[in-house]
């Protein structure tokens, strides 16, 4: 079986639907930005400060290719990594591809509550938050778009089991 790669904005459940996931499909489970910390003994906030985001979308595009030496993986994606380096593309050849696809108000809602763990936006008023939010989807929307199969999620009532069930029926498609 191809690898699934979750796609979407930071927020939109990727690392946590991923794990829970990989779990239901006994599936392993790979969190790129973990895995790219991982292979450069740095976090991602230290690797911008060191090499720049340039520096960090390289690293990040030639780890993205190293996952096609691994096998029934469910892989969430860093939030810009579709949008570099022709990764998109590089994504759809090797794997499945779903986006999740979420609500600026229900992004703003979960990264307004989640501050703390993420040092882009740690010190963003509400305000500057929404804007941002507002910027960057509209500058990777069209990368996201691009993905083979796109799960809405509008409010905050969806559970797991619905995109379970989402991704069990393209699955069966797929192979089929």
């Amino acid at each position: 079986m191809k690898n699934i790669y979750l796609l979407g904005f930071m927020g939109s459940g990727k690392s946590y639907l991923g794990k829970w996931l990989s779990q239901k499909f006994n599936l392993n489970f790979l969190d790129l930005d973990q895995f790219i910390e991982d292979s450069v003994q740095l976090s991602i906030p230290q690797i911008f400060s060191s090499i720049g985001e340039e520096g960090f979308r390289e690293q990040e595009a030639n780890l993205l290719r190293k996952t096609a030496n691994f096998s029934q993986y469910i892989i969430s994606c860093g939030g810009g990594t579709p949008c570099f380096h022709d990764n998109m593309k590089w994504i759809k050849d090797h794997g499945i591809s779903i986006y999740l696809k979420t609500s600026e108000e229900l992004l703003f809602k979960r990264l307004n509550n989640q501050k703390t763990g993420r040092p882009l936006i740690s010190s963003m008023s509400d305000d500057d938050l929404r804007h941002f939010i507002s910027m960057k989807i509209s500058e990777r929307e069209k990368f996201y778009e691009q993905a083979e199969y796109t799960y809405l999620q509008w409010q905050d009532d969806h559970t797991p089991f619905e995109l379970e069930n989402f991704i069990a029926d393209k699955l069966q498609r797929s192979r089929s």
